[in-house]
């Protein structure tokens, strides 16, 4: 019998396991927040199509989700944070603090201090975490009772309060209080509220607030959105910091040395670089310089041992190489990113005649004599598993290999995973003289460009075979065939212009019109003046 308890602790160890909320969790299956604690306090179970969508998340098997079991190998350590990651995550408060600190106004002894974000919010004001949220009780206000009014009309809207009441609301009525105070929402409001309103709700709002949606906030409210919206947001937010450039650039900051610091770190900065940059255009240059200042003097820091790191990395591996440590080596090439030194790996192992150590662990790297002991070989099968990673002579030498040994079924099958730019034509060609014609066209369509296929349909012109000549008629240039059509009118063949009329140019028509006048041909004359 399955035991409720057992799998609600298994789903609740899992999720914490891998760092998600239960509301990140319900985003991720399509569920409410509410049925998945209903799930960890064992109150329910998930039907058996979550099921198997928590299996594949988790990484587990039905059996041991079942049986409450969780693999070692699902507990993840402790990460390491790189050493970019925790100045970059700490620096836009710290930011704002050096803004802040300086131009702090002074208060009297009788006044209390305020943290005023850019929106004008005190501390206390400001939005919870979703931990906060979720187990902090919400305190109700107290207004004396002449503020009253007053404090009933700013308290119309609370963010909080809709989110504890949006899973028992109707979508039409969350929607409508969303698009009402949309302007008081941010990236992370709407992601919270994702589950809660309708697509078309959540669309609108997202282009109201195109510019903040960051990597964290798109992974929270890509379950609920149409593909193409996400793949349109998710190149937006790989692009990572271009509303902090935008505001960088209204105090005179390094705009450039900005953006290439924040190509990688996306969203990681958050909120508060970006306020602090509004309160340095606000408030004069003097603040720009320290802000400027201290974020270039952090993430040099930082760029400087992620670079000492590197330098080692690569001198181990020059090492290794230099010693013809091939195991060692074996086990780091999927480490390496340096295209150069996988490059100078593979040249040494190919001219000590490793193509075998090479096909195994560098096969993108493989040279000349590794693909001609392959073709030589007939080693089809693995020439097609990796000859897109191959430089592009290497593809065209591998193409035209297959091509004279009439291969046909295997230029067929990658003949458009590949390039064959300068030998396009030439194997398009001795595909149709063998009667290869299906992969004559497909070629032809996918491979050529406009002068290989007038080559190819002038050796089909030639052959007379006029019938295989209309199948090409879409991809031919108007202008070829009107040439070709011209050079048929020369010659009286009438019956080749009627049956290719119809896909010349203008100018190749009324060329042939004026023939058709001085022939005296009357039935080639109205042929013609359909198409003037």
């Amino acid at each position: 019998m399955i035991d409720n308890i057992a799998v609600g602790k298994t789903i609740a160890k899992l999720r914490q396991n891998k760092n998600m909320t239960q509301q990140q969790l319900a985003a991720a299956l399509n569920v409410s927040h509410q049925a998945v604690s209903k799930w960890e306090t064992g109150a329910a179970l998930p039907d058996v199509q979550t099921l198997m969508a928590l299996t594949r998340l988790f990484g587990i098997t039905m059996e041991q989700l079942l049986n409450g079991e969780v693999p070692e190998d699902r507990v993840e350590p402790a990460r390491q944070p790189s050493p970019f990651e925790e100045p970059i995550q700490n620096i836009g408060n710290f930011v704002n603090n050096i803004v802040t600190g300086i131009f702090r106004p002074q208060k009297g002894p009788s006044e209390p201090e305020e943290d005023t974000s850019d929106d004008g919010a005190t501390d206390a004001e400001m939005p919870q975490s979703d931990a906060e949220y979720e187990d902090a009780p919400q305190a109700e206000p107290e207004a004396a009772d002449g503020d009253r009014e007053e404090a009933s009309e700013e308290a119309e809207f609370d963010v909080q309060r809709l989110l504890q009441m949006a899973p028992f609301m109707s979508k039409a009525a969350v929607d409508e209080l969303l698009l009402e105070n949309k302007d008081k929402l941010n990236a992370a409001d709407i992601a919270r509220f994702a589950p809660f309103a309708s697509q078309e709700c959540l669309e609108k709002l997202i282009q109201s607030h195109r510019e903040e949606i960051g990597w964290d906030n798109l992974r929270k409210v890509a379950p609920f959105l149409k593909r193409e919206m996400v793949d349109q947001l998710a190149k937006s937010a790989a692009k990572g910091g271009r509303c902090v450039k935008r505001a960088a650039e209204q105090t005179g900051i390094n705009t450039e040395e900005i953006g290439r610091a924040m190509q990688d770190m996306g969203q990681k900065i958050g909120a508060g670089v970006e306020k602090a940059i509004r309160k340095a255009a606000k408030l004069g240059e003097g603040v720009a310089t320290e802000v400027t200042n201290a974020y270039n003097s952090i993430v040099d820091g930082a760029r400087q041992k992620e670079s000492r790191a590197a330098a080692l990395r690569r001198a181990a591996c020059e090492r290794a190489l230099q010693d013809e440590k091939w195991e060692w080596l074996a086990d780091h090439v999927p480490e390496i990113k340096d295209e150069e030194l996988l490059r100078e790996i593979a040249q040494k192992a190919n001219g000590l005649g490793m193509h075998d150590w090479v096909l195994e662990h560098l096969n993108g790297y493989a040279d000349t004599r590794t693909i001609d002991a392959a073709i030589e070989a007939g080693n089809w099968g693995w020439l097609g598993d990796h000859v897109w990673q191959f430089e592009d002579e290497l593809q065209e030498k591998i193409a035209r290999a297959a091509a004279q040994q009439e291969n046909w079924q295997w230029l067929s099958t990658y003949a458009e995973q590949i390039t064959l730019e300068h030998c396009a034509d030439e194997i398009g060609i001795a595909a149709y003289k063998a009667e290869a014609r299906v992969l004559a066209s497909q070629i032809a369509r996918h491979c050529m460009n406009d002068a290989q296929r007038e080559k190819l349909a002038s050796v089909v012109a030639e052959a007379g075979d006029f019938e295989y000549l209309q199948q090409m008629v879409d991809i031919l240039n108007p202008e070829y065939i009107g040439r070709m059509l011209v050079a048929a009118a020369q010659a009286k063949d009438w019956d080749r212009v009627r049956m290719f009329v119809g896909s010349a140019d203008q100018d190749s028509i009324e060329q042939m019109m004026e023939l058709a006048i001085a022939e005296g041909n009357f039935d080639a004359v109205d042929l013609l003046d359909e198409y003037l």
